[in-house]
């Protein structure tokens, strides 16, 4: 329960970093409030992965690579944890395929969803994770998935759609990448400090 709730604590400390962010953005780039809440919802949730994985942070970087490169090797004997990962890239599926048109294509979102895995897996060699091929699979699985909720979803629901420009998607990831590695891991302890 603990761990639980330190997890919702980083989560919200992301948020409190990410929001504002987004707010400027929308201010002198994006221009459409709708869009920035869009992108803004997506940003947190990539900021919930970036913590999720444990990628590196500019005062957390060591490159102790721990690879696995047979695919389904011990796959199926941790279900929970292999499980956990296709949950864990179901939102990106769906919300590239609301959020972006070029991504409403099946090959073109299963090519992005595998390459934010593969980005995540290169980066974990920069800390204490393993890298392991499996990952890649079930990610990219995850990312299937949610492609094809998405679709059903922008069906039933067409007033939904958000057409971004594609430029968006990188700015998005900047973003979140610039926050989480270089100013998360300053004000996360400052905030944690105040529940210790």
């Amino acid at each position: 329960m603990y761990r639980l709730f330190l997890a919702g604590l980083d989560a919200a400390v992301a948020s409190i970093l990410v929001i504002p962010v987004f707010l400027i953005l929308n201010r002198f780039y994006f221009h459409n409030r709708k869009k920035t809440v869009f992108y803004t919802v997506f940003a947190v949730y990539l900021a919930g992965v970036y913590l999720v994985v444990g990628l590196p942070s500019v005062i957390y970087i060591r490159f102790e690579p721990n690879v696995n490169l047979i695919p389904f090797l011990d796959i199926f004997s941790n279900l929970s944890e292999t499980l956990l990962n296709v949950i864990l890239f179901l939102p990106l599926g769906f919300l590239t395929t609301v959020l972006w048109k070029p991504f409403r294509n099946a090959k073109q979102n299963i090519l992005f969803g595998f390459c934010v895995s593969l980005a995540i897996e290169i980066l974990q060699m920069f800390t204490f994770r393993a890298t392991d091929v499996n990952d890649l699979i079930t990610n990219t699985l995850g990312s299937l998935i949610g492609w094809c909720i998405g679709s059903v979803f922008l069906k039933r629901f067409p007033g939904t759609l958000c057409d971004g420009r594609k430029a968006d998607t990188a700015i998005v990831f900047s973003a979140v990448f610039g926050i989480m590695f270089f100013i998360h891991p300053f004000i996360a302890p400052l905030i944690w400090d105040l529940f210790y």
